[in-house]
């Protein structure tokens, strides 16, 4: 018996409603599913967005916002509490922009960081094909060890971020354990990569909230001070380590391990100058993309490229749940900080912002690092605090890469630290303090490179 069209379309939305979506949301391996769907589609809307060609951010955002609502109940009870905190705080500062007769930028809680998470996004699939070769036998011993390893992890680090770090010390590690020597060198080298390298969040973050700030400007400038800290950290674990330094085991680099990081660094920096029109996030997400894919094909075929895409897809892109929500409530609080500041009546002690006040600027952010503050929530308090004296883009987005480098170093609850206690047992507040004596060396010179760069 057939039924009238106008029944079946009743029928189907309450069917929709009452049934199908409750389960949809309940059931996890379906949230988790659509989830990846909306992180895919954010990512490939984001690249677009930011060449001009593609729809409006508020699309990339409404995607984030949907994958964040779904991914919610993965989140640590920590990283909750943090984000309702973050996104409480913004609301409060929009409905004090309301009663102050101010107009809130509402539109910034969907577009403030989505160009950055579609960035991060995109990275993780470098992940597919620059692991570090393993060579088996015995691991090399002695100072000229150490410096490798402290440089073969800055640079593989440098692209696939904090996988080096692990798959690095699973190696180095002596009968089970990792000496906290040889976790504070990966820890140094790894994070001086915040200082240049366009694959790092740090440097994504930079250049978003220092609007106008030239990449390849932060690359040369965060690049040079970058090798002086490698050389300042490696030294200093020379010292720790004493005599013991000839038996120091670390990790065995080879050249073949920094194919895809250079190619990749002259990929990006060719795109930024051939097409000064996209954003730089865009022409890092695009091109991590398009050398992932090359690399897939060209060694595996077509078919099992594609498998692999999807495969990491469906298992990796979830896994950014936390950076996903950590982003967007800081996004809301971005957002709700700098319409309250667009009321004006908002303390500010600088007239300026040069070489010296960016110094002031960078031990307040240490500081709050140093307390368990993260440098995300850092970055944007400073950005919107600073907004109404119009800084130097360039010199501000080197102060937030300086602050990431040496602040995460210092910093006990900084997410490097916590994942190597948890992974190798090693006390996160040991690191800390090991790294307290570097952190203070690395200030110095990076207050002398603020005063180089100003200059020049």
């Amino acid at each position: 018996m057939g039924c009238s069209p106008r029944w079946g379309r009743t029928n189907l939305s309450k069917y929709v409603i009452q049934i199908l979506l409750p389960s949809l949301i309940v059931n996890f391996s379906n949230r988790k599913l659509f989830a990846t769907c909306l992180l895919v589609s954010m990512v490939i809307l984001a690249a677009l967005t930011g060449t001009g060609y593609g729809p409006e951010a508020w699309w990339a955002g409404g995607a984030a916002w949907l994958a964040g609502v779904l991914l919610w109940p993965k989140l640590l009870d920590s990283q909750k509490k943090q984000a309702v905190l973050l996104s409480g705080c913004g609301v409060i500062f929009f409905l004090a922009c309301l009663l102050g007769g101010g107009r809130p930028v509402w539109i910034g809680v969907l577009t403030q960081n989505v160009s950055l998470l579609g960035m991060l996004g995109a990275v993780s699939f470098l992940q597919l094909i620059n692991s570090p070769d393993v060579e088996e036998g015995v691991a090399p011993k002695g100072r000229i060890a150490l410096w490798k390893t402290a440089f073969g992890v800055h640079l593989v680090g440098a692209v696939i971020n904090i996988p080096a770090i692990f798959i690095m010390a699973e190696r180095m590690r002596s009968k089970g354990n990792l000496q906290p020597e040889q976790a504070m060198l990966l820890c140094r080298a790894f994070l001086a990569a915040a200082l240049w390298s366009p694959f790092f969040a740090a440097t994504a973050i930079a250049l978003t909230y220092a609007p106008g700030a030239n990449p390849l400007r932060l690359v040369a400038f965060g690049g040079g001070l970058a090798a002086v800290l490698l050389v300042i950290g490696i030294l200093d674990v020379e010292r720790k380590l004493g005599n013991n330094a000839d038996s120091f085991v670390g990790y065995p680099i080879h050249l073949r391990a920094l194919r895809v990081p250079a190619f990749l660094s002259i990929f990006v920096a060719a795109g930024h100058w051939l097409l000064p029109n996209w954003t730089a996030l865009s022409v890092i997400s695009i091109a991590s993309f398009a050398v992932v894919f090359a690399e897939l094909f060209f060694s595996k075929g077509l078919i099992p490229a594609v498998f692999s895409l999807v495969s990491h897809s469906r298992e990796r892109l979830p896994g950014m749940s936390g950076e996903l929500v950590l982003f967007l409530s800081a996004g809301v609080f971005a957002s709700g900080l700098q319409s309250l500041i667009g009321l004006g009546g908002i303390w500010m002690p600088f007239k300026a912002f040069g070489a010296t006040e960016a110094s002031i600027v960078l031990a307040m952010m240490i500081l709050l690092s140093v307390i368990g503050i993260h440098a995300v929530i850092s970055i944007t308090i400073m950005a919107a605090w600073l907004a109404p004296i119009h800084p130097n883009s360039n010199l501000l987005a080197l102060v937030f890469a300086q602050s990431w480098a040496i602040g995460l170093a210092a910093g006990p609850l900084s997410g490097i630290h916590v994942a190597i206690q948890g992974r190798f047992g090693i006390a996160s507040s040991t690191l800390s303090r090991g790294n307290a004596f570097y952190c203070l060396q690395a200030y110095v010179f990076a207050v002398l490179w603020l005063v180089l760069c100003d200059n020049f």
